[in-house]
């Protein structure tokens, strides 16, 4: 069994669990597992980013595929994550129930008992916010590195260059 397989398996399973420690350390499978992922693909077009930067240090202009190549090592990420996303909209439509619930309460005598009820949905606002904001920002992060790849100036390049140096040399790729 793959390792995926086995991570596929685990996670149907976990699915019927009730217990906080077992998310918890799923979640920390979960994100190691993501980093591989990574650095595999960072080992398998190690040769192509090599061949990059030698274009970017010489200020030769890069090919399309070339610039789908930097675009893996920097956005990545971005791109796999907001290409896979399929809650946004439930996101939004969520954030606008919460607020509608939330000024429901506006004309409400305060008690104890509403004010607790009034934190669990603020509670899951602030949540629903943070995945909102962070689709957004991985989507904003996408758009940006396209411009900035299309449009690249010399001092640009040499830029790119050193941070994709810099990202090849690292010691956990």
């Amino acid at each position: 069994m793959t390792i995926l397989q086995e991570i596929s398996q685990s996670m149907k399973t976990l699915a019927g669990s009730d217990t906080a420690e077992d998310f918890s350390r799923m979640g920390a499978m979960l994100a190691q597992l993501k980093g591989k992922v990574r650095e595999e693909m960072q080992a398998a077009t190690a040769g192509d980013i090599t061949k990059i930067l030698k274009k970017l240090e010489a200020g030769q202009p890069l090919t399309p595929e070339e610039k789908d190549h930097v675009g893996l090592w920097v956005v990545g990420d971005a791109v796999g994550y907001t290409k896979v996303e399929n809650d946004f909209q439930q996101w939004l439509a969520e954030f606008k129930r919460l607020g509608s619930a939330l000024e429901a309460y506006e004309s409400q005598e305060k008690s104890p008992q509403m004010m607790v009820e009034m934190h669990g949905l603020l509670e899951d606002a602030v949540r629903v916010a943070a995945d909102i904001a962070n689709f957004l920002e991985k989507k904003e992060r996408v758009e940006r590195f396209s411009e900035a790849i299309n449009h690249l100036t010399t001092d640009d390049a040499k830029l790119l260059a050193e941070i994709l140096k810099s990202m090849l040399t690292r010691s956990d790729m």
